[in-house]
């Protein structure tokens, strides 16, 4: 039997105008069905990557936090807390690990732990102390470096007057901006609530941090402080260098083997006497005196900082992670600080 055109099937019977109408519908469904495939093929496809993305996070942050276990193993190993040093274990770089499915490796510093009390704490030091920290690493001049500083004080303390006849900025600023919100008024907790602080830049706040924490004691410890800490306590430049070519030893390049330390703060100035080399002059060692008797300065730490980064082995997906501890594994912040997911060319 001889099959019958299409047409006769979907049109028999009908007037020509409604032949017309019919094949419009149907084009018009087809169209319409097409569309829908489409928009679910994309929905399920859209799923099944993000569900392959947290399947891969799932598997990435355990190696990086690895590396955070590993920065706390360092540091408890370290049995001798009464002084921390450059050449303890912690401080020197640590190598690439690999571990199952991936690596993990240290970012921060030079790829070592990082001894938080080395920095200037925002949470307990003076106005002076922070000002010059702010003038020699951000190229403030004075009077901006404290008017920040003395926005940073007001940020964090309980009253609701200025630290400073000039400069300040407490709740009344920052609920009258376009989008208000209040003065904390207690320590500083996260170290990025600096940039909610009138003044502070996000350029100013990359320069300053290597320099401040806010965890910790508030001492300094004189045995891994920064040349630019140092002065910051207000070490001369030839006080500043006097303490850094002590501790430097005679290859004068800190972290080797031949670096020598303080035991004591008060043993300071015997200790520099004791090695031959020159001694902190009588107005330097005043400063020493009053900074210890403040308790602005010691010779050991007690919290410590490390940024993981975990490498995904199959796809290089990594992710960093950076923690803040005690010497006893402690975790006083934690946070995942960054995704970095392979470009597809």
């Amino acid at each position: 039997m001889t099959p019958l055109p299409v047409s006769t099937f979907s049109t028999r019977g009908l007037p020509a105008g409604r032949q017309g109408s019919m094949l419009v519908m149907a084009l018009w469904c087809i169209s319409l069905l097409g569309l829908f495939s489409i928009s679910l093929g994309f929905g399920v496809r859209q799923k099944a990557a993000l569900l392959g993305r947290l399947t891969t996070l799932d598997a990435l942050y355990p190696i990086a936090y690895s590396g955070v276990e590993k920065a706390k193993s360092l540091v408890q190993s370290d049995t001798n807390t009464d002084v921390d040093i450059l050449t303890d274990a912690w401080a020197l770089p640590s190598a690439e690990t690999e571990v199952q499915n991936g690596k993990f490796s240290f970012v921060a510093g030079d790829g070592s732990v990082v001894d938080e009390e080395r920095k200037v704490n925002l949470n307990h030091t003076s106005a002076e102390i922070a000002s010059r920290l702010f003038q020699q690493v951000s190229g403030l001049s004075k009077e901006e470096a404290e008017e920040i500083v003395y926005n940073l004080i007001d940020w964090m303390d309980s009253d609701s007057f200025f630290g400073h006849p000039q400069y300040g900025a407490e709740a009344s600023y920052y609920e009258n901006l376009n989008k208000p919100y209040t003065a904390k008024n207690t320590p500083y907790e996260v170290i990025d609530e600096l940039l909610l602080v009138k003044g502070m830049t996000p350029e100013v706040f990359k320069k300053v941090l290597p320099y401040v924490t806010i965890y910790g004691s508030g001492q300094v410890n004189m045995n891994t402080a920064s040349r630019e800490v140092l002065a910051a306590l207000g070490f001369s430049s030839a006080g500043v260098e006097t303490i850094a070519s002590y501790r430097a030893g005679d290859d004068r390049e800190e972290g080797t083997g031949d670096d020598r330390f303080f035991s004591s703060v008060e043993g300071i100035q015997n200790d520099l006497a004791s090695s031959g080399d020159a001694v902190l002059d009588s107005s330097q060692e005043v400063l020493l005196s009053g900074l210890s008797m403040s308790s602005r300065v010691g010779v050991n730490s007690s919290v410590f900082s490390v940024g993981s980064v975990g490498v995904l082995e199959k796809n290089g997906v990594s992710v960093e992670v950076e923690s803040y501890f005690t010497r006893q594994g402690k975790v006083l912040y934690q946070r995942v600080k960054e995704v970095r997911w392979p470009i597809r060319s």
